[in-house]
Parts: C-alpha cells; structure tokens; sequence
C-alpha cells in the first residue's frame, strides 16, 4: 500500500513539474511576440537618433521602422499645414491688389473713352470741353488724353504681372493641398500594417509601402524647405514674372493721334435708309 502510495506521488510531481515547464513555455512565447527584445529596442532607438532608418535597418524591425515613418509623416502634415496657411494669405492679398489694379485699368480706360468722345464733340463744336470735373480746351483736352493714354501701357503690364503672380500661387496651392490629401491617406494607413506586421499577417508589398512613404516625405519635405522664406521665393517669383511681362509687352504703343481720330461707334452716321 505504501509503494503504492508514494508511486502516486511520484507521478504527481512529475505532471505538476510537466505543467509548469509548458506554462514557462507559454509565458516566454507570449512576452516575447508582446515585448521586441532588447537588442531590436537599441536598433530602433539608434536608427531613429543616429543612422536614420536605411532600408537594412527597415528590413531588422519593420514595426520600428513604420512608427517612425508615421511620425514622420505627422509632422509632415502638420508643417504642410503651415505652409498652406502662409501661402493662402499671400494670395488673398496678391487677389486684392489684382482686383486694385484691375480698377485702375478700368478707370484709366473709362477716362480714355470719355475724353475721346469730349474732344471729338468740342473740336466739332468749336467748343469747351467739361472733363474729370474741369473744363479743357480741345488742345488742353488732348494733351491730358495723351498722357493718360501714355498710362495705359503700364497700367496693363502690371494688371498682367500680378496675374500672372495670382496663377502661380493658385497651381502651388492646388499642389500643396493634394500633397496634404496624400500624406494623410499615407499616415492614417501605417497603423493598420503595423498592427499587420505584429500579427505576422500583412497582405501586399510592406517594403513597397515603406519605400512609397520614404519617398513622399522626402518631395513634400524638399517643396517645404522651398517656402520656408516665403518672402524671398515670392520676391524670386516676381522678379521671373517681372521680366516675362516686359518680354510679353508690345515694343511699340499704336499712334496715339490715329486713336483718338479714329470713328468710334456713336460718330458713325448711319446708311440711309433705301
């Protein structure tokens, strides 16, 4: 009966010790998929601060690695952000003086068509003429035509340069904010293949992502750093613009005497009726 007994016991041990070992087992399997040993830890904290994350340094801990490039293209968003903002109040006020220099176009023009229609109708009348609140004479009158068309030229070239500014600011801004779309798609994805790639179950090409990732924080990255003196790359801007207006612009005005001749629509007498 005592054998008996203490072969009971023995067998007792041995399951219990059996137990034990296969629960360490476990234990060990689970912190280990839970916890990046610690060797993987001082990669990824070396390849953050020092090295950077070189494709080998990727390929020893992707889970690190998409991190990183999730906090990197966080701030890349956040500094396209800003740089949106800046650029969007430079072209609200290069729209302002856009629609100033319009005015003044418009009005020069309006002065131009009015005082032409004043000095035909004195030069025929013998007459004086009432212009812009002061009376003219029609000699007086032409020579204050002339110079206001004399305006006009300059009036228009900077009507055109500035639009010209305001489209080119319009495409970057267009740019910038599609940019913006795709680096938030990009970053809001990683979460999701990070927890892929802890689960050993990622679907698709990992090392394309990270390489399409890299690759789109470094052209936004390099776009930002062209607008970080947003006043110089507008004064660089105006400058090109500046000397394609002057290129642009007619070399030659049209005879001033053959405008201000010239019938107009209300001095044309109508055909006689047949």
């Amino acid at each position: 009966m005592k054998m008996l007994s203490a072969a009971f016991d023995t067998a007792h041990r041995a399951v219990v010790l059996a137990w034990a070992v296969f629960l360490i087992i476990i234990g060990s399997w689970t912190v280990s998929r839970a916890v990046p040993p610690w060797g993987e830890k001082a990669q990824a904290l070396f390849s953050h601060y020092v090295t950077g994350w070189t494709d080998s340094a990727c390929q020893s801990n992707k889970v690190a690695c998409l991190s990183a490039k999730y906090s990197d293209l966080d701030a890349v968003h956040t500094r396209l952000g800003t740089a949106i903002g800046a650029l969007g109040n430079q072209k609200g006020k290069v729209e302002r003086d856009l629609e100033s220099r319009q005015r003044e176009l418009a009005g020069n023009q309006a002065l131009l068509d009015e005082g032409a229609k004043l000095y035909a109708q004195a030069t025929r009348a013998k007459t004086t003429a009432i212009f812009a609140g002061r009376e003219y004479t029609p000699d007086a009158l032409k020579r204050q035509l002339e110079v206001l068309y004399q305006e006009r030229p300059a009036l228009q070239a900077l009507v055109n340069q500035v639009a010209m500014m305001n489209d080119v600011l319009d495409r970057r801004l267009n740019d910038l904010m599609v940019k913006k779309t795709k680096v938030r798609a990009a970053r809001d994805l990683l979460p999701t293949q990070i927890e892929l790639v802890r689960a050993n179950a990622v679907i698709g090409d990992i090392d394309a992502t990270l390489r399409d990732v890299t690759k789109l924080a470094d052209n936004v990255n390099s776009d930002i750093a062209d607008l970080k003196d947003i006043g110089g790359w507008l004064a660089t801007t105006a400058e090109i613009i500046k000397r394609k207006a002057q290129a642009d612009r007619s070399g030659a005005m049209s005879d001033f005497d053959k405008w201000l001749n010239a019938p107009r629509p209300e001095q044309v007498a109508p055909k006689a009726a047949e």
